[in-house]
C-alpha cells in the first residue's frame, strides 16, 4: 500500500466494500441485453431465427442476476424484505428512496414480462413439439398454452409485440445497472470520476451478451452455423466492439485533461494499463467478426477474445476501482477473502444450469413459426 494523503474513516479497515461477486453480478446482467435483441428482432421482424436462442439464454442469465448482492449480503433471509418494505418513495420520515429497491422491483417486473414473453412466442413449437411424444410429451402440452393450430399462434403476435415493447425499458435501465449506482450512488474516487461509466457499461455489457450468443449457438450447432443467426449477431457485437473501444478512448482523453498536472494522476496507474489491454482485445474481435461474416467458424474466436476482453475490463473497473483511495491520492493492496472465487463463480454457474435446464425445453430454432 502506498499512500501520500489522509485515509477515510474506515479505508485501511476494508479498501475493497465490493467484493468481486460484483463482477459476476456484472457479467450475468448480459441477460437484459439479450432480452433487449429478442425484442427488438420481434418487433422489427429481422433476426427472426435468432429470437428463440436470445430469450433463452436471455432469460436464463437474467434470472441468477440477483444471486449476486444475494451472496454479498450479511443476512440473506432478510433478501425478502426489499419488497415488502421497499422505500421507493420518499417521505417526512425518510427522505429519498432507496435505489437497490427500485432495481429489485424493476428485476422482478422485466422477468415476469421476458418470461412472459417467452412462454407465448414458444407456444405453437411446444404444441409441436408434444406431438412428436416422448416422456415430457405432457409438460410441452402444457407450455404450448392451448395453441394448437398456427392461424391462433399469429393471432398472438400483437399481444407479444406489446410484451416485447414492454420489455425495453427496464431491460436498457438493468443494462447500466451497477454502474449507475456506482457512479451516483458511492464515493469511491474513479467512479466519480468515470462520468460515462454508464455508457461503458451498457455498451460493454452488449458486447457479453452477443459474445454468449455466439459461443452457445458454436457449442450447440457443433460448428455448423446459420449464417441467418451468425451474421447479425457478429453485426452487433461489432458495433459494440467498436463503441466501448471508442468510449473507452475518450475517458483517458478526459482524464487526462482533468488530472494530468495534478498530484492524482499516478493513482490512475492501476486502471489505465489494463483499458489499454482491453481496447487492443476488442479491436481484435472486431477485426476477427468481419472475418467471421465470410468465415463463419472463426465466430467462436471472436466470442472468446470478447469475453477475455469483457472480463478484464469488468474486473478493472469493479475491483481494480477500489484499489484507489477516496482521496485519490493513494493505492491499496488487493487481499480478497478465502470464498471470494466461489461465491463470484456460483452467479454464473448458476446461470449456466437454469440455461440448459430452460434449453433441454425450449427449442432454440423455431423453423416456422406460426405455420
Amino acid at each position: 500500500m502506498s499512500l501520500s494523503a489522509p485515509l477515510f474513516p474506515n479505508e485501511l479497515a476494508e479498501p475493497i466494500l465490493w467484493h468481486p461477486v460484483i463482477f459476476a453480478y456484472a457479467l450475468v446482467i448480459s441477460g437484459a441485453d439479450l432480452i433487449i435483441l429478442a425484442s427488438l428482432a420481434y418487433i422489427s421482424r429481422r433476426m427472426m431465427k435468432a429470437i428463440p436462442l436470445l430469450l433463452v439464454l436471455g432469460v436464463s442469465f437474467f434470472s441468477a442476476a440477483l444471486l449476486g448482492p444475494l451472496a454479498d449480503l450479511r443476512q440473506p433471509s432478510r433478501a425478502s424484505l426489499i419488497y415488502s418494505l421497499a422505500h421507493l418513495f420518499p417521505t417526512a420520515t425518510n427522505p429519498g428512496f432507496s435505489f437497490i429497491a427500485l432495481y429489485a422491483n424493476l428485476w422482478l417486473l422485466l422477468l415476469i414480462l421476458s418470461i412472459a414473453f417467452l412462454l407465448i412466442y414458444q407456444s405453437y413449437p411446444m404444441h409441436l413439439k408434444s406431438l412428436e411424444g416422448g416422456r415430457l410429451k405432457s409438460l410441452y402440452k402444457v407450455f404450448s398454452l392451448g395453441v394448437s393450430d398456427g392461424e391462433r399462434y399469429r393471432r398472438l403476435a400483437s399481444l407479444i409485440t406489446v410484451i416485447a415493447i414492454l420489455t425495453i425499458i427496464p431491460a436498457v435501465l438493468w443494462g447500466v445497472y451497477p454502474s449507475v449506482l456506482l457512479v451516483f450512488q458511492t464515493w469511491i474516487f474513479l467512479w466519480r470520476s468515470w462520468v460515462i461509466l454508464p455508457v461503458i457499461f451498457f455498451a460493454d455489457t452488449f458486447v457479453a451478451s452477443t459474445a454468449a450468443a455466439l459461443l452457445v449457438y458454436f457449442i450447440i450447432k457443433l460448428g455448423k452455423l446459420d449464417q441467418e443467426v451468425v451474421s447479425p449477431l457478429l453485426k452487433i457485437h461489432s458495433a459494440g466492439c467498436v463503441s466501448v473501444t471508442g468510449l473507452l478512448g475518450v475517458q483517458l482523453l478526459l482524464w487526462n485533461q482533468w488530472f494530468e498536472e495534478s498530484a492524482l494522476y499516478p493513482a490512475f496507474n492501476v486502471v489505465v494499463p489494463i483499458i489499454y489491454f482491453v481496447i487492443a482485445t476488442l479491436l481484435l474481435s472486431f477485426l476477427l467478426a468481419l472475418a467471421s461474416l465470410k468465415v463463419p467458424r472463426l465466430s467462436i474466436i471472436v466470442s472468446i477474445v470478447a469475453l477475455v476482453g469483457v472480463v478484464m475490463n469488468k474486473w478493472n473497473t469493479l475491483v481494480n476501482g477500489q484499489l484507489i483511495s477516496r482521496t485519490g491520492m493513494g493505492l491499496f493492496d488487493l487481499h480478497l477473502p478465502t470464498d471470494w472465487l466461489l461465491t463470484t463463480i456460483s452467479p454464473i454457474a448458476a446461470a449456466i444450469l437454469i440455461f440448459v435446464i430452460l434449453s433441454s425445453l425450449f427449442p432454440l430454432e423455431v423453423k416456422e413459426v406460426g405455420k
